[in-house]
């Protein structure tokens, strides 16, 4: 399993434009995705993130390779930010059923 986490500051007024390009993306998302969340920053409210995770680090570079993963880049950029990209190895996972 593989994470990436991409973050950016967005200002209010382009928080719905955000939320809304962001349903309209994951509609057809990249094979390889398990799942993806957009979340904001109580404490900071213009902080936005994009948690996607993937069946593995394999999933996620050929993604990247072909530059399907550029449309979530791009949501950050079309809302004004310069977003950032972390990816993170998984070492544990819990889900509750």
């Amino acid at each position: 399993m593989h994470v990436t986490i991409l973050s950016g500051r967005v200002s209010e007024q382009d928080w719905r434009k955000l939320e809304n390009e962001y349903e309209q993306i994951l509609k057809h998302p990249p094979e390889g995705v398990i799942s993806s969340i957009l979340v904001q920053c109580l404490g900071e409210p213009k902080l936005w993130q994009i948690i996607t995770t993937w069946e593995n680090i394999g999933a996620y570079q050929d993604a990247k390779e072909r530059k399907l993963i550029d449309g979530c880049f791009d949501l950050f950029c079309n809302a004004g930010s310069i977003p950032h990209r972390n990816e993170f190895a998984v070492f544990g996972i819990f889900t509750r059923v």
